[in-house]
């Protein structure tokens, strides 16, 4: 019997099938300590002798690959790329643990210690958000799951631990001005692909894969044939600018992508962040903003333009219009032409309302 003390606790700790078990009883007695010691290893002879169905469960890092390996199968593309972002992270935490040894208590553990980290590729010292917390909870929750269901004694650790609250999503939305600056500073391609999304409201990463065969010059149009959602595959039209640029590329290059990968020109860029960046602090720009905040943008200026919400809803591939709505911001410009528009609309209704009542009534105007 191998069972010691930590303070007043007594803990067990021995071997099986290769496999070092090390726990707290939670008990203060020595004798309750290694009764508990002998039923947790009759509880895993048990397990072994096929009296309990369910297998050990594995190491964590052992299971990931089995994860992955299931999510590359059921997952898009782009959600199978999240997990796995994720799981590097989650390894970082709970490498060594068998699953069965992960706890609610190491969950939040884990919480409290990525809230705590710096933002990687960031200079302003800002730290992780709770949205990207909670993303890899999710994928933690996913992995424990599969575990359960692939028939593994595991219960799931994340059950009972709250995600973090999430603000609101920044969007920022550019001034001309600042359009100006910002295209002046920017190299190539990047300056190309904000030009796009900046006159169409496409996702960045539709523009990355926008393809030579789906560009139609004579009617002016992209046809982006995948995306984020179903009302993501649709017809988007060119401006005059953006016909230019995209007929320029497209009579250069000489593979599939209009922005192709520098490494592999079969393979459509993967991202232009560095370059962005760049580009904005040369501009002077003091608030920074995303590429994607050029979408936003596109979807605020549209609106000033007079273009309705189900048609903009169309235009961004959107299939919900309260989710169009979370992309349109009014610009200081905007609120006050409607508090005028306001004013005015009440003075002459009121207006209005006076003669009525002089002539109904025959009283003076005060």
């Amino acid at each position: 019997m191998a069972v010691y003390r930590r303070g007043k606790i007594w803990w067990y700790h021995f071997v099986f099938d290769g496999r070092h078990i090390q726990e707290s009883t939670g008990l203060t007695s020595r004798a309750a300590a290694l009764r508990a010691e002998a039923k947790r290893k009759a509880d895993l002879i048990e397990r072994r002798a096929g009296i309990a169905r369910k297998p050990l469960p594995p190491k964590f890092e052992e299971y990931v690959k089995e994860f992955l390996a299931w999510s590359k199968q059921q997952h898009r593309a782009k959600t199978h790329a999240l997990h796995s972002l994720n799981c590097d992270t989650l390894l970082h935490y709970f490498r060594g643990k068998f699953l069965d040894q992960i706890t609610p208590g190491m969950v939040e553990d884990f919480k409290l210690a990525r809230l705590r980290e710096e933002r990687k590729n960031v200079k302003d010292g800002s730290t992780i958000g709770p949205a990207t917390v909670n993303r890899a909870l999710t994928t933690l929750k996913l992995i424990f799951n599969h575990a359960a269901r692939c028939g593994f004694a595991v219960e799931n650790p994340t059950d009972g631990v709250a995600f973090l609250e999430e603000r609101g999503e920044r969007m920022r939305v550019v001034s001309f001005a600042e359009e100006l600056a910002y295209f002046q500073a920017a190299s190539q391609p990047l300056r190309d692909i904000a030009r796009v999304i900046l006159e169409t409201g496409m996702r960045p990463e539709e523009v990355y894969r926008i393809e030579v065969g789906n560009l139609d010059f004579v009617r002016r149009s992209i046809y982006n044939r995948c995306g984020k959602t179903k009302a993501a595959k649709r017809t988007i039209p060119m401006t005059e600018e953006v016909c230019r640029i995209l007929k320029e590329r497209a009579v250069k290059v000489r593979a599939r992508y209009v922005f192709p990968s520098p490494k592999d020109p079969n393979r459509p860029i993967g991202g232009v962040r560095k370059a962005h960046d760049g580009a904005v602090e040369r501009a002077g720009i003091q608030e920074h903003f995303r590429l994607y905040d050029l979408r936003h943008t596109y979807a605020t200026r549209a609106v000033m333009a007079g273009v309705d919400l189900p048609t903009l809803a169309a235009l961004l591939g959107h299939t919900k219009i309260q989710m169009t709505l979370r992309y349109v911001h009014p610009a200081e410009e905007q609120k006050r032409q409607a508090a005028a528009k306001l004013e005015t609309f009440t003075a002459t209704a009121v207006q209005k309302a006076a003669e009525e009542a002089k002539r109904s009534l025959q009283i003076p105007l005060q």
